[in-house]
């Protein structure tokens, strides 16, 4: 798949899932599943994590810093009306996909550090800031409002 195409950043750092969207922003709320705040960007950043090596802080043989590397990429959803079941359900479908797209980056990156459980320890703080977006999203359109 074309990584411009669909709209991916990757950048190299730490391992989390976030979503930054609908006035979700930081690691925090995206780990925890808080509720979002008042809406302003249109876009869920996923950040899959990789540790190298997976161990303590220190290397025990050089005491060398050990190294983690990110993969973050923004699941847009601007085109999507998340007061509507079937987009909700296609945010959530994006939002699997990308978990999924940035663990194969990692493995790609990291071919000798592969993380079969990289998906699962991602996908459970990113669904819950998506859920969390969407139930924003149809507070926001509720009559009253």
């Amino acid at each position: 798949m074309d990584m411009t195409r669909a709209g991916r950043v990757l950048a190299s750092t730490a391992l989390a899932a976030t979503l930054a969207g609908a006035g979700l922003s930081g690691a925090a709320s995206a780990q925890d599943g808080s509720p979002p705040a008042a809406a302003e960007s249109r876009e869920i950043v996923i950040i899959a994590p990789r540790t190298l090596p997976p161990a303590p802080q220190r290397d025990s043989m050089s005491g060398a810093a050990i190294v983690t590397t990110t993969v973050s990429i923004p699941v847009l959803y601007g085109d999507l009306d998340l007061t509507k079941p079937a987009d909700a359900d296609r945010l959530l479908v994006r939002v699997n996909n990308v978990v999924r797209d940035a663990c194969l980056t990692l493995d790609r990156m990291q071919p000798f550090n592969p993380d079969p459980q990289c998906a699962a320890h991602t996908l459970p703080g990113a669904t819950a800031t998506a859920k969390a977006t969407i139930a924003a999203a149809v507070r926001a359109a509720a009559p009253g409002k």
